[in-house]
């Protein structure tokens, strides 16, 4: 049967990561635990609003997005202590997790 699917708007992806990279920047004096804290809940909402069938790939890459702009701008706090790829993902990642997106809203299975 046919089914009309949801996707986020590529003009509305942009602003929220837009969004999220002037938060972070402007934040990023925070110290990591309670940084990643607040990326966790500026998460959930994201995912509570965009997390619909058919929408996974969009919030997953929002996901991808966050993680890249915080390696980013965590390494410009300082000239002394920077993180490599792999510190970044398998020591703070696995020291402060971000939330894995999941989908909160079915819209054709109730």
């Amino acid at each position: 049967f046919f089914r009309c699917k949801v996707k986020t708007s590529k003009k509305k992806f942009r602003s929220k990561v837009k969004t999220m990279k002037e938060w972070i920047k402007k934040n990023r004096i925070m110290p990591v635990g309670e940084l990643i804290k607040k990326i966790n809940q500026k998460l959930r909402g994201h995912y509570q609003y965009y997390g619909v069938t058919d929408n996974t790939r969009s919030v997953k890459s929002y996901q991808n997005v966050v993680k890249w702009l915080l390696f980013k701008w965590l390494n410009r706090r300082s000239q002394k202590e920077s993180y490599t790829v792999e510190t970044f993902y398998k020591g703070l990642l696995r020291t402060f997790p971000l939330l894995e997106p999941k989908i909160s809203v079915s819209l054709f299975y109730r």
